[in-house]
């Protein structure tokens, strides 16, 4: 009886495997290359490229490429849930940035050895959640948007910008935050309204 018993148990589920943390200021990175790569991916654009499954798929290559096991795609499913149209194609228009190579390989790697699963929920899918307001169309005709955009993929991969300290680089995404700047607006012409 007892062999049966242990025949039919199930095994204990094995302990799940953190990601590496990085410290962001190891990591500076330049946001100069970033803003072209988003500028040139903005001009050449397919739409057929921006779907979550080709993103999905662009981002397990850009990790072998690097040599580094990419996340699960069973993982990845549930950080797209809830992104609407706008979402999945900021994800997809990130993921070729990356694929461009606008952050040296090296450093694209330390980003994503040891902790894929971290750098694309937080680094592509958190930004695409937290970048409601940016659509594609304001991010081609705005170079605030871009850079918003690109600050918020480099603070997201957990690097910091070159030439500014963590909190500089916050700081300058909390200005240019295009959601807090139309909360402002929509605040402050509720007021007027009442005045």
């Amino acid at each position: 009886m007892s062999f049966l018993k242990n025949w039919t148990a199930k095994a204990p589920a094995a302990p799940s495997a953190q990601d590496a943390h990085l410290l962001p200021e190891s990591v500076p990175l330049d946001l100069a290359p970033i803003l072209a790569a988003l500028g040139q991916v903005l001009a050449e654009l397919e739409p057929a490229a921006l779907d979550v499954d080709v993103a999905r798929a662009k981002l397990a290559d850009l990790c072998r490429d690097l040599a580094i096991e990419p996340a699960d795609p069973l993982e990845l499913d549930p950080m797209a849930t809830g992104l609407d149209r706008g979402g999945i194609e900021r994800v997809a228009l990130l993921v070729l940035v990356l694929e461009r190579r606008a952050i040296p390989e090296p450093t694209l790697k330390r980003l994503f050895e040891n902790r894929a699963r971290t750098a694309a929920r937080e680094g592509l899918f958190e930004v695409a959640r937290s970048s409601g307001l940016v659509t594609l169309d304001l991010l081609r005709g705005s170079p605030l948007r871009r850079e918003e955009l690109a600050r918020r993929l480099v603070l997201g991969l957990g690097a910091s910008v070159a030439g500014e300290s963590l909190a500089e680089a916050r700081a300058a995404l909390e200005r240019l935050d295009y959601g807090r700047l139309m909360a402002e607006a929509e605040r402050a012409r509720r007021a007027a309204g009442k005045g």
